[in-house]
């Protein structure tokens, strides 16, 4: 068996173009306590992350536990390592004791051990009642626990990243003493990480760390036996002071070779320091991109059921989250099925009724309607019997005496419209009528009745102007069958027939494909990115993957359950569906499970979105703006909005291979037509969406895998 526990080699790692680690090199014995010892920001967690495998390096070698990291019999991941990172990376939903046997299930331990390691921790760190809620414990007590988890399976090698931050000092020794413990009767090997400069006394070796660099290891007492110093706070400032003048002599530091760090870090360490491992390595080939830690793709039942439990509990536990996603998709059906598609109403329309009569309309109530009888086959008082016929909810009409006046009342926005009734408009029908070839231009005109629209809302304005002509020509169909004429006489020389669909149907029927789709899209990517955003956030998709879980199953948990949540949610809106009034549409039961599963599927598309969101999203204000910035164009361009025979042929593309457009028409064409399944314009909407299921799918795996 190898004597090193960790054994570093001339290692490089960067964030983007930023050397956080510059050919850094240590090496850490079996069985001992190694204290890394520097100040914040100098790549004491970087390197850590690199020693678990959760950052590449660029260059050098890394052994772990007598394996190369670079090679399958490496196996730091997984049981033998404890790890507490320097954020908690808890399930604030958790209670203490779920946190313990979460870890302790991962790392394939028994419930009866896991329940007396957590008496024995829960004593030994005075850790809070174990039913405490995480999210209700302070932050002392929270990274108690953190450390707890770390300590939950004994592991072979254990690394803690500023475990002590914020602990009370009595706390800290007693930490102290049960690390040496371990050291002592397990052979356990620490590694710690602090800034407390006396705090490393207790430690075997001491690395001392700056600017990405191990200045000098060694024992304590041997390092203030070395540089004749009484305190390490003391050696760490001269051997700072020596990195500072030994980089000053370099001619061009920003491009150094790796044989010009290690006589800088040289004369840093002088002589006695195991910096030597540096010297030995030079002339040794480095691979770049060499770390890479291989895990498993094989799926573990019993961590599945560890993180399927996990995920359960963080959504029933969230109160808000769960109102959130039952009632959301219930009232966004209810204020669509209500606020779209019906008729305008009391929509005010001015009259300027300018007709001579003998008989003006006595008792006529502009804002109710008055039956006359006397509607025998005669053209007299037409203006007063069209008024009287133009009753209608969507129609408020307002008297004016003047054209002028009117027109103003457009001009301020009192009235929608004015309808104008020349002079002897009844009599120059009549005329227009019976005589059409014994009329002149000035019958015509005054047998004509204006109207003067507002268009600045072309949707209120075309509406009423469509409905005050089907009102008048409803009106002269009744006045010609009165007159025993033909009643099509009073009709255009112009018939529409409907093959599929229904005029009177409320607009929302043909916006409710549309709204459904988006609306589970919607849920979908942002109700998945944002949990795994602040999984990854929280540090929990790191720690449980350094336990031994795989990416894959944490994929497939979060599938998995997310796809039982996103059946609930398509269900609510699906009911809503068949049963809102405007809404519901009656069709077979084959044609009904075709319309739920392309719902359905397209909500999965959803989610696989969130996924390739949530892999390259830092937080979840990120991941919110990218969800929403995808949806809405997405909404603007499939054909919800506008015709998509109206966009440019560009956009019309873009349109039709969206992952919702296609979707939409076979919702549609299922919905209003009866077209079955394995019709051509309806089996593309399943295809197009399965397409960016995939799509998706593989992106995600791709960029999670560059980032390594």
């Amino acid at each position: 068996m190898d004597a090193k526990a960790i054994r570093i080699e001339n290692i490089v790692a960067r964030y983007g173009s930023s050397v956080i680690l510059d050919h850094l090199s240590l090496t850490v014995e079996r069985g001992t306590i190694y204290g890394l010892l520097g100040a914040s920001g100098c790549g004491k967690t970087t390197l850590l992350r690199c020693i678990v495998g959760r950052k590449m390096v660029d260059t050098g070698n890394i052994w772990i536990l007598g394996g190369n990291a670079g090679e399958r019999s490496c196996s730091v991941v997984g049981p033998r390592v404890g790890y507490m990172p320097q954020e908690l990376a808890l399930v604030c939903e958790f209670t203490v004791e779920d946190m313990l046997v979460y870890f302790g299930t991962i790392c394939n331990m028994k419930q009866q051990d896991i329940k007396t390691r957590l008496e024995y921790l829960t004593t030994l760190l005075d850790l809070p009642n174990s039913k405490k809620l995480l999210k209700h414990c302070s932050g002392g007590q929270q990274r108690r626990v953190s450390f707890a988890a770390a300590l939950v399976h004994s592991p072979e090698l254990l690394i803690l990243d500023e475990p002590t931050v914020g602990v009370d000092p009595i706390l800290r020794e007693k930490i102290w003493d049960h690390l040496k413990d371990l050291v002592a009767a397990n052979r356990t090997t620490v590694i710690i990480t602090t800034h407390y400069v006396e705090e490393t006394k207790g430690a075997d070796a001491v690395g001392l760390m700056r600017n990405g660099q191990i200045l000098a290891e060694e024992s304590p007492g041997q390092l203030l036996s070395t540089y004749n110093k009484a305190t390490l706070e003391e050696v760490f400032f001269l051997l700072s002071q020596r990195q500072e003048d030994a980089s000053a002599k370099q001619p061009n530091p920003a491009h150094s070779t790796s044989s010009t760090s290690t006589s800088v870090r040289s004369l840093i360490a002088g002589r006695g320091s195991r910096n030597e491992l540096a010297k030995n390595s030079k002339g040794k080939k480095s691979s770049k991109g060499k770390l890479s830690y291989v895990s498993t793709t094989n799926v573990n039942r019993k961590r599945m059921k560890a993180l399927f439990t996990k995920n359960c509990k963080q959504f029933y536990r969230n109160v808000g989250g769960i109102l959130f996603l039952i009632t959301f998709p219930l009232l966004q059906m209810w204020f669509f099925a209500n606020a779209i598609g019906s008729d305008p109403k009391q929509l005010r329309l001015g009259i300027v009724n300018n007709e001579s009569m003998s008989v003006r309309c006595i008792g006529f109530d502009w804002n109710s309607s008055v039956s006359h009888q006397n509607y025998e086959c005669h053209f007299r008082n037409l203006t007063c019997r069209f008024l009287t016929y133009m009753e209608h909810p969507m129609i408020h009409k307002v008297l004016y005496n003047s054209f002028s006046d009117a027109i103003e009342g457009i001009k301020h926005g009192n009235v929608l419209g004015v309808l104008y009734v020349p002079t002897n408009f009844s009599s120059s029908f009549e005329e227009r009528v019976f005589y059409p070839t014994a009329i002149d231009n000035s019958v015509v005109d005054y047998g004509e009745i204006k109207v003067y629209m507002d268009m600045s809302n072309k949707l209120t304005g075309a509406v009423m102007a469509k409905k005050i002509f089907k009102l008048f020509i409803d009106f002269q169909k009744k006045l010609f069958s009165d007159c025993d004429l033909p009643e099509k006489f009073g009709s255009l020389p112009f018939q529409e027939y409907q093959l599929f669909g229904d005029e009177s149907a409320p607009l929302s029927r043909f916006m409710t494909p549309g709204m459904i789709l988006l609306l589970v899209f919607l849920l979908g990517s942002t109700m998945t990115s944002q949990i795994i955003v602040k999984e990854k956030l929280d540090g929990v998709w790191d720690r449980s993957i350094i336990a031994g879980v795989t990416s894959l199953e944490i994929t497939l948990s979060h599938l998995s359950f997310q796809c039982i949540i996103m059946l609930v949610e398509v269900a609510e809106i699906m009911i809503m569906f068949l049963f809102v009034p405007g809404v519901n549409v009656t069709y077979s039961d084959v044609i009904y499970w075709n319309v739920f599963v392309l719902t359905y599927l397209v909500g999965v598309c959803g989610m696989a979105y969130g996924f390739f969101v949530s892999s390259f999203c830092q937080n979840p204000g990120e991941a919110n703006i990218l969800c929403t910035g995808g949806f809405v164009p997405m909404t603007l361009i499939c054909g919800v909005v506008w015709p998509i025979e109206a966009m440019p042929i560009v956009l019309r593309w873009c349109s039709l291979i969206s992952p919702c457009t296609m979707a939409i028409l076979s919702f549609r064409n299922l919905m209003a037509k009866g077209w079955s399944l394995w019709d051509a314009s309806v089996i593309s909407g399943f295809a197009v969406v399965s397409v960016w299921i995939m799509l998706f799918a593989f992106a995600s795996v791709w960029i999670i895998k560059i980032k390594r």
